[in-house]
């Protein structure tokens, strides 16, 4: 039986939280499913999830057979053995709202791929700080309107053109991945519905002491890739909107990192949710 859609959870030192974004997933609407649970620390998470009692044929666990190879690794171990027509991407700490592949599935079948309007939550209280388009309407996302984002966004994409992840990138790569979307449909279709919810964890490899030290790094590789490497296999086009925005983020993560030394326990996205 075709899998309609698979679900790519890679999973790190995930023990606290993967158990939710488990269950986040078994209950979709959209029940034609499997969940790969990628783990990249070489953890059991299938006995971790039984003994919290849960068990599902729909199920699966896979291993990249090392430790914090990186979630781009992890990713692409997963997408090697999806049968999904459609292709999905969890992290262990976040969740998805029921009806999110229901809704979204149509507009991937029609269009290659499919965004929500994810909403962003402070994970230690639960308190929403913003959404990703805050009441701006998009019917599809171009590269400068995506790099004008400042949560990052996990499409469902058709198999055919969810392309393995560039290697030796772990932050910002699903950005890469986006922009290589982008270029590959002419845009990347979004709906206007919350249908997920980006969860700020603190100590996660997006939220903690050393994360825009990280950035700062990653970025400033990523444009220099632009510029004089292999241009993340965009067009020169797409390559200098990507090099334009990328500077753009860049620059607020400096921001972000001098505000820090002022606030030691400002997190990012708290940080962006001020600046909006």
């Amino acid at each position: 039986m075709t899998v309609l859609t698979s679900i790519i959870i890679p999973a790190f030192q995930a023990q606290a939280t993967l158990a939710r974004a488990v269950c986040s997933a078994l209950a979709q609407t959209w029940s034609d499913l499997e969940i790969l649970v990628v783990s990249d620390d070489q953890f059991d998470y299938r006995t971790s999830l039984q003994t919290a009692r849960i068990e599902d044929e729909r199920l699966r666990f896979v291993s990249t057979g090392r430790i914090g190879s990186g979630c781009h690794n992890a990713r692409n171990v997963g997408l090697a053995v999806a049968r999904g027509e459609f292709i999905a991407a969890l992290d262990a700490d976040d969740i998805f709202h029921p009806a999110r592949l229901e809704t979204l599935v149509p507009i991937a079948r029609a269009k290659g791929a499919a965004a929500d309007n994810p909403r962003v939550v402070a994970d230690a209280n639960g308190v929403e700080l913003y959404c990703a388009f805050d009441g701006r309407s998009f019917e599809q996302l171009d590269i400068p309107a995506l790099l004008a984002l400042s949560v990052p966004l996990f499409p469902l994409v058709a198999h055919e053109h969810a392309q393995p992840r560039l290697a030796n990138i772990d932050l910002a790569e699903d950005v890469v991945a986006n922009l290589r979307l982008i270029e590959r449909l002419g845009g990347l279709p979004v709906c206007s519905e919350t249908l997920s919810d980006y969860r700020v964890v603190a100590g996660s490899l997006c939220h903690n002491d050393r994360s825009a030290d990280g950035f700062e790094k990653t970025y400033t590789e990523l444009i220099e890739r632009l510029e004089n490497g292999d241009r993340l296999g965009l067009s020169p086009a797409s390559a200098q909107q990507a090099r334009d925005g990328l500077i753009a983020k860049r620059e607020f993560n400096r921001a972000f990192a001098m505000a820090k030394t002022f606030v030691p326990d400002l997190d990012f996205q708290s940080f962006a949710a001020r600046r909006r």
